[in-house]
């Protein structure tokens, strides 16, 4: 009897035992998902600590955009010549293109030219006359009316002097529009029209003064209140157009939302496009300005410390 209470004492102790093992087991499964999720927010919240925007690189100087003189009905006149490529660097005044008018002027230049010419002549050869004549007159050898008709003369003769003179400066005024001349030292960044072809609304081309190089950041308007003036950025190439990583600090925030700007030509390889972003610029390093000077539009990622 005492042996059949012994065995059925041990089994209900076996069978706590294997019930609390099973617990144990079940309660350890159940943790390692919790772990998981609490290393999952340790990582939200170190990631949360940088803000990134997606931007582009642009000079910091001036960027000008040249265009074609327009001419009346006519329009703009075609380009003649082009002297300089894209990225080339230019300085102040060098000549940079020319348009077809060039020639026509520079005839109607040498018409005039030699029509001064001969005016002048003629006005050298008629003074001495004149001045003949008035001492004559004077002795009364010659009537006094063929005095006045010589004098008249004269005067008609410097009248039309003055006047291809003035239009001798207005064709230099014009030859000065049939040549393009850089206003700036800088790099030309982008040429919109070529030899033989009448330059649109965009111009013939675009010079930056690009001396000194700015990011412009598109940070999302939901992150722009962790942006201050000052703070320093983390700069990298989204195409590896320049291997370092740059550091720039933040020198302005713009006071307007916008959509945020293209930066690729295939729609679906720049997604987001309709995001409302504001342009924070950021300027660079002195140190990494020689990486960036020729690579104005290059797509950029900032990172902002919060």
């Amino acid at each position: 009897m005492h042996h059949k209470i012994r065995l059925l004492v041990s089994i209900v102790v076996l069978v706590f035992l294997a019930g609390a093992l099973v617990r144990l087991v079940s309660t350890s499964g159940h943790d390692q998902p919790t772990a998981k999720l609490l290393r999952s927010k340790v990582v939200h919240t170190a990631q949360s600590n940088y803000v990134s925007a997606l931007g582009y690189l642009e000079p910091a100087g001036d960027v000008r955009v040249l265009a074609a003189p327009i001419q009346g009905v006519d329009g703009s006149p075609r380009l003649k010549t082009l002297n300089v490529e894209e990225g080339q660097v230019v300085r102040q005044s060098q000549l940079l293109a020319t348009f077809d008018t060039i020639d026509r002027i520079i005839s109607q230049q040498n018409t005039v030219a030699a029509k001064i010419a001969s005016i002048k002549t003629q006005l050298a050869v008629l003074e001495s006359e004149t001045n003949r004549y008035r001492v004559l007159s004077r002795e009364g050898v010659v009537a006094e009316a063929d005095l006045e008709s010589r004098e008249l003369r004269l005067l008609q003769l410097k009248a039309d002097l003055k006047q291809a003179t003035a239009e001798l400066s207005q064709l230099h005024t014009e030859e000065s529009y049939s040549n393009l001349y850089a206003p700036m030292s800088g790099t030309v960044l982008k040429i919109n029209a070529r030899v033989g072809e009448r330059p649109g609304q965009k111009g013939v081309m675009e010079i930056g003064a690009n001396q000194h190089m700015e990011a412009i950041a598109q940070v999302n308007e939901d992150d722009i209140g962790f942006i201050r003036l000052g703070q320093k950025v983390s700069i990298t190439s989204e195409n590896g157009s320049f291997p370092q990583k740059l550091v720039g600090t933040v020198v302005r925030i713009a006071q307007k939302v916008s959509e945020r700007k293209r930066l690729t030509v295939n729609p679906a390889a720049d997604s987001d496009t309709e995001a409302r972003t504001i342009d924070v610029r950021i300027a660079i390093g002195p140190g990494d300005m020689n990486a960036v000077r020729n690579l104005t539009g290059v797509k950029i990622m900032a990172t902002f410390s919060k």
